[in-house]
């Protein structure tokens, strides 16, 4: 029998392994990270963002009309742990639409990033945060930078916010700020 707190990873892993070349042609980035709460937790993040979609999936009017930014999707596998208890650990998988706006630069530029996605955790509870529930949404605002002319690599700073809109109680939620470092495949 699988182990419940292995079947996200386990879903995460089995999708980006089994991703055929056309859809591989729809991964823009890879995603490495790292999460700290003041509630002394930390955690790693793994994601995958898509190509950019936005004029696929919006009208030209609507994108004028809310600042012409880019839409992408983000897929991540969460782990964060408490840091008084190694073994107090939460994985979650996660989902998001993250809309970028272009702030300034052109060699170097820096960018506004705001979304709101899902997010599917393996346990509700991690350290003294109870979530009552194992679907989450997850809100992010974000400044992301692209420190070099000769790569599209970034470095962004976020907040990210889990809750379930008190869909059940209690509802403590989790907030984490992040460091996340993407390269472009």
């Amino acid at each position: 029998m699988l182990n419940k707190k292995l079947i996200v990873p386990t879903l995460f892993l089995s999708l980006t392994t089994s991703l055929s070349a056309d859809a591989a042609d729809f991964i823009e980035e890879v995603q490495i990270g790292g999460a700290y709460s003041s509630d002394q937790l930390f955690g790693a993040r793994l994601g995958l963002r898509s190509i950019d979609a936005s004029e696929q999936l919006l009208s030209p009017e609507l994108l004028d009309w809310i600042g012409s930014p880019k839409l992408y999707f983000e897929g991540a596998v969460n782990v964060w742990r408490d840091s008084n208890n190694a073994d107090d650990k939460l994985t979650a998988l996660t989902l998001s639409p993250v809309f970028q706006w272009h702030l300034t630069g052109a060699e170097r530029p820096l960018y506004l990033e705001a979304g709101i996605g899902v997010s599917a955790l393996d346990s509700t509870t991690l350290g003294d945060r109870k979530l009552s529930i194992h679907f989450q949404f997850e809100d992010r605002l974000a400044l992301s930078w692209q420190y070099s002319p000769n790569s599209k690599a970034r470095l962004t700073l976020g907040y990210t916010h889990y809750s379930q809109a008190d869909l059940s109680r209690p509802n403590d939620g989790l907030d984490f700020f992040n460091l996340t470092w993407s390269y472009p495949l």
